[in-house]
């Protein structure tokens, strides 16, 4: 059976655009919603039954939540580069050659939806 996991954080971030003409290149910050969905199927279970443990997702807000994203990248904070970094955090703690990943990242609150979903597509 395919297995599709969903879950959503709410992170705080401050950042500055370098080299972006407008309001954006001064610090100002951000409620991010960060989704992210797993896909694999029941083979990829672990021994307990998990595809993803979604203690993932608290190391990411941990990372992420309350710092300065200019200094946690490394690069500019895009939401572009954001999403690609978070990407990478989360590709490189799963078993990235079964499990397929996807990342969405949102500068708005919304509430927090966690789900799995299960059939053929």
């Amino acid at each position: 059976m395919k297995l599709k996991l969903h879950t959503e954080l709410i992170i705080d971030s401050a950042h500055k655009l370098e080299n972006y003409i407008g309001n954006c290149n001064t610090l100002h910050g951000h409620s991010w919603k960060i989704e992210i969905w797993f896909k694999g199927d029941d083979a990829d279970l672990d021994k307990v039954g998990i595809l993803v443990d979604f203690g993932i997702t608290k190391e990411l807000k941990n990372k992420l939540d309350h710092k300065y994203l200019n200094d946690v990248l490394g690069y500019n904070p895009t939401a572009e580069n954001l999403t690609k970094w978070i990407y990478n955090f989360i590709k490189n703690k799963i078993n990235h050659n079964v499990i397929k990943l996807k990342v969405k990242v949102h500068e708005c609150v919304v509430g927090k939806d966690t789900w799995c979903e299960g059939g053929d597509w």
